[in-house]
């Protein structure tokens, strides 16, 4: 028997505790008790195997002095707190969530509780907080800008000559930037071990000032040295200290011999360029293309750019006790998802995965874990004042994005789907509004105040960027060079 008849519970009292948490003191009848007690010997009774008899069958007395009547009133305390509990919050209305602890020691409370006699006591647990948001509107908030910037497009449309350049060998001038250059590099440390990882025979390196090498000081110490040269040089690597995650930089030495120097031949950026790399027949369609598509992105995220600091703000203004329980699930699905992704390149977790490892890693997640739960709480609470709600075909649109991907689902499942939906729609509807009830402008030391930046980044391969209504035409890549030697990729 459950505590179905909540005139069990003789009184109850509540008391807010920090954290979002609520302190209760439940009192139970003594027939509640009882009952307890006699459900969990019964259970025991018809479970416990005892030698020489069928389970079930041995005689009532001889079962319980083998199990012990501490443990017996430990077993029925217990149940009858799961249950009272249970039936309190529901009785109440009270939104519990979980982390319930039990106030006292166990043998002290053991000691009261007696079948057949009312039975007290005190536990807390994690509630939903009541959520009221009062600065949201109005506000002025400084932002890290992004704007589009012509140069960005230009640049692009540059790498990608330089990537089907002609490279012709040089021998009569030393290397300079811009050239495609092997080395044979030997590098060692403080001992004069070699560095196998930071050493090579033949390695091939492009002598470009934006494409920064692991080795920052090789580049500009190349630049000069003609073929068969030799340098030793300083270099210094960046690495990771355990206790503070932060970074040193620890200084090597690098043996250099220049091997060879090829220098590019650029091809025109003119139509045939656009049409033999590209989807594009005309220059002026590719680049229209490119322009569209990074304006486009550079306005996407400055809008993120803008949703970032709309939520640092709103937190900032509007403290919310944070219950643990919601911090510790928000937590463990970003670490779910974290070693879903390591699982994906193919690494086996059993082989790798521990407690210990996995609560290091939840704990390192619940910051950022504690600042999702709080903007999420503030955004629903702020639908609520603002009678934001989704419609019905914009959640199941979203619904439909969920099973595409997910395949079939249980009934229970779709319903958990369909709660996501829902939740993602009217958060990204909140934001809409949000950002036309704030004034953003950048901040003051960001250079977009003073001209347009280049943040948005640009693609690996001018393909990529230029899909277009004729996809299954071949992509064409060149590697082209004036000699028999393999070509600088």
């Amino acid at each position: 028997m459950t505590l179905t008849d909540v005139t069990d519970i003789i009184s109850i009292t509540t008391e807010p505790r920090a954290n979002s948490q609520l302190l209760a003191t439940i009192e139970v009848s003594g027939a509640h008790s009882q009952q307890a007690y006699n459900q969990v010997v019964n259970d025991l009774l018809r479970h416990t195997q005892v030698p020489g008899f069928r389970k079930g069958k041995a005689p009532r007395q001889l079962v319980l002095q083998q199990i012990g009547k501490e443990r017996l009133r430990y077993a029925a305390m217990e149940k009858l707190i799961e249950e009272t509990v249970k039936a309190a919050v529901e009785k109440n209305n009270i939104p519990y969530l979980g982390n319930l602890e039990l106030q006292g020691g166990i043998p002290e409370l053991l000691n009261q509780f007696q079948p057949g006699e009312n039975f007290a006591f005190s536990v807390t647990f994690d509630v939903e907080p009541e959520v009221t948001v009062t600065a949201y509107k109005g506000l002025t908030i400084e932002y890290n800008s992004v704007t589009y910037n012509p140069e960005t497009v230009e640049k692009l449309l540059q790498r990608h000559q330089r990537e089907h350049a002609t490279l012709i060998p040089v021998e009569d001038r030393p290397a300079q930037w811009g050239d495609d250059v092997t080395l044979k590099l030997v590098t060692r440390d403080e001992s004069g071990e070699v560095v196998k990882e930071l050493s090579a025979d033949e390695l091939p390196l492009s002598l470009d000032k934006e494409q920064p090498f692991l080795l920052q000081e090789i580049p500009a110490a190349v630049v000069g040295m003609s073929v068969g040269e030799a340098k030793t040089v300083t270099v210094s690597v960046s690495e990771e200290v355990e206790e503070g995650k932060a970074e040193t930089s620890k200084q090597l030495t690098a043996e250099i011999e220049l091997l060879g120097i090829k220098a590019p031949e650029l091809p025109p950026l003119d139509d045939a360029f656009a049409a033999e790399h590209s989807e594009f027949s005309t220059m002026a369609e590719l680049r229209a293309y490119l322009e569209q598509n990074h304006q486009e992105r550079a306005e996407n995220q400055d809008k993120k750019a803008k949703e970032a600091a709309l939520i640092d703000t709103l937190i900032a203004q509007n403290p919310v006790e944070l219950p643990k329980t919601l911090i510790r699930k928000e937590a463990d699905v970003k670490v779910r998802t974290t070693l879903m992704q390591i699982q994906s390149q193919g690494v086996d977790l059993n082989k790798i995965m521990t407690e210990e490892l996995y609560e290091k890693m939840r704990q390192e997640a619940e910051p950022g874990a504690a600042k999702e739960v709080h903007s999420r709480l503030l955004l629903r609470a702020i639908a609520r004042q603002e009678s934001i709600e989704p419609s019905p075909e914009a959640v199941e649109e979203r619904l439909n994005r969920y099973k595409e991907v997910l395949g079939n689902q249980t009934a229970k499942e779709l319903e958990r789907l369909r709660e996501l939906a829902h939740d993602e729609v009217q958060q990204e509807q909140v934001l809409n509004w949000l950002l036309g009830q704030n004034t953003f402008q950048p901040t003051k030391s960001d250079p977009a105040t003073a001209q347009p930046t280049a943040t948005a980044e640009a693609p690996k391969d001018t393909q990529t960027e230029a899909v277009a209504e004729n996809p299954s035409k071949p992509q064409k890549h060149s590697g082209k060079t004036a000699s028999s030697a393999p070509a600088q990729e």
